[in-house]
């Protein structure tokens, strides 16, 4: 067993760990904000490194690595900015490795009662500070081993009647232990037994079974995420044909389905099936309303695309809940302006608004709104007496100011100009600025 507290990372990491930390005591709470992830960074190096151990199979120098990473840290964490969750997520990334390292490692009973002990003892410290199960798993981990009834039937492929599921990270851990060690007829009956199904599919294709791995992904896969994985697999695996299979059966799963469908526009162009690729692309289009995926039907349709570009506008004009910017992306696109106009809402973007508003005084068109919308974007800037953005308010209005010329109100604009240096005329920083707007 590795002795706690007698690793050279111990000596090493706490002096390391904690002169990091403290060095944030010298910053105010809002500079301090931003170097919590320098922290946390420098900790996920110290992680990587027992990580390096784990995936050699070394789990004792794994081991000597984590526990001077976890005491350190925990005798300094809470002095940290915790605000954002960063400090405290941190404990999921090092449990995970607790786990997996335990499981690799040969320990004697008492070695993994002691372990489970100071687990536990590490748990109760951040409990009172609402993070849950940072070490329970591992502490789990380590007591079950590979040694419980239940574990051994499933290994051996004789299931009991009632599978009694371990937490997710365990059988994660497990899953990875069996493969690094090559044990991969364990490794799938695990992985069915636990309901692995994305691992258990990729772990037939490599063992050649990729007819198994097809037939299986279409009855069991539940998700879109799944089902790419086992696409990719299968195509890297030159499976192509089974490829396209899996990723259209993946478009009736639940799931985010832009990526996979894209995935299958474009690997069914390059396999030559027009038709799928182009079906493919208007959905990758209704999934995600963007530039690149309009322009990408564009490409596939050839003389089909007069009928399928009406349908795709019409499509982003009624589809008020996908992306904003790719809506007013693809008007500006076929320069129809008032439709870019009308899919801007209350919360879009300066850039998206300026992005509108340089198109239409480019087409010489909808000044009106240009002016409204030039004027209320530079007002509220103005307004608030943020000196730091007078330039930005006075690019504003230097749109508003061209949109009054092509309408040829260039009276108007001087009126409005001077009640806005009567009314701004204190603010030194932001006259000079508006005095520059002056048509001469």
């Amino acid at each position: 067993m590795v002795p706690f507290a007698s690793a050279k990372w111990v000596q090493r990491s706490r002096p390391k760990t904690t002169a990091s930390i403290h060095s944030l005591d010298r910053l105010r709470a809002s500079e301090a904000y931003w170097q919590i992830g320098a922290v946390v960074g420098e900790m996920g190096q110290i992680l990587d490194q027992a990580w390096t151990f784990i995936h050699a199979d070394d789990g004792h120098n794994a081991l000597a690595v984590l526990q001077a990473l976890t005491e350190a840290y925990l005798s300094e964490w809470e002095n940290l900015d915790d605000s954002d969750g960063e400090a405290s997520g941190f404990f999921k990334d090092v449990g995970q490795a607790w786990i997996e390292a335990l499981l690799s490692t040969d320990l004697t009973n008492q070695e993994r009662k002691t372990w489970a002990d100071r687990l536990t003892d590490w748990q109760g410290e951040v409990d009172a500070y609402g993070v849950d199960e940072a070490f329970d798993d591992a502490a789990t981990a380590v007591l079950d081993g590979w040694d419980t009834p239940a574990l051994q039937h499933i290994l051996q492929g004789t299931l009991p009647d009632e599978v009694s599921h371990a937490a997710e990270d365990i059988t994660r851990a497990r899953l990875n232990i069996l493969e690094r060690r090559g044990r991969f007829q364990e490794f799938l009956h695990l992985a069915q037994a636990e309901g692995q199904i994305q691992r258990y599919a990729l772990m037939l294709i490599r063992l050649s079974r990729a007819k198994e791995a097809l037939a299986y992904g279409l009855e069991h896969l539940r998700t879109t995420e799944d089902a790419l994985a086992l696409a990719r697999a299968l195509y890297e695996d030159g499976e192509s044909a089974e490829s396209l299979q899996i990723a259209e059966h993946g478009l009736t799963l639940e799931g985010f389905k832009a990526t996979l469908v894209k995935w299958l526009r474009d690997q069914a162009e390059a396999m030559d099936r027009m038709e799928l690729a182009l079906t493919a692309a208007e959905r990758a289009f209704q999934e995600e309303i963007s530039l690149a995926n309009y322009q990408r039907v564009a490409e596939l349709a050839a003389d089909q695309w007069s009928e399928k570009r009406l349908a795709l506008l019409d499509y982003a004009r009624k589809k008020l809940s996908s992306l904003q910017q790719g809506r007013v992306e693809v008007f500006l696109s076929e320069g129809l302006l008032d439709d870019a106009i009308a899919a801007l809402d209350t919360y879009a973007s300066h850039a998206l608004i300026e992005q509108v508003v340089d198109a239409a005084l480019q087409a010489q068109s909808q000044l009106d709104w240009v002016i409204q919308v030039s004027r209320r974007q530079a007002e509220s800037i103005m307004d608030r007496g943020k000196s730091e953005y007078y330039t930005e308010a006075a690019s504003w209005l230097a749109k508003a100011r061209t949109a009054y010329q092509g309408m040829a109100r260039i009276g108007e604009w001087q009126a409005y100009l001077s009640e806005l240096l009567s009314t701004h005329g204190r603010k030194y920083k932001l006259v000079p600025l508006l005095k520059a707007l002056a048509v001469r």
